[in-house]
């Protein structure tokens, strides 16, 4: 059930991304007030991906020392 989650995860996080900073971008240029929506949803979708990325490295970084930390005391 996870892997199902993940790929639709990795298949729609560009999509807003790409396509939220178009229109931000478009209605920037034409001198349109941006959607308070749409910059939040962008904003949720990238804080959420790099938060993610971000607690990833953590759990990584811990097993790394654990793993350290058993090598030095064998």
């Amino acid at each position: 059930m996870k892997e199902p989650t993940e790929l639709i995860k990795a298949a729609v996080r560009p999509f807003i991304i790409v396509w939220g900073f178009i229109v931000y971008g478009v209605c920037v240029m034409s001198g349109v007030e941006v959607p308070p929506l749409l910059t939040g949803m962008v904003m949720a979708v990238i804080i959420e991906y790099f938060g993610e990325r971000a607690i990833l490295r953590l759990r990584e970084g811990r097993v790394e020392e654990k793993k350290e930390g058993t090598d030095e005391t064998a």
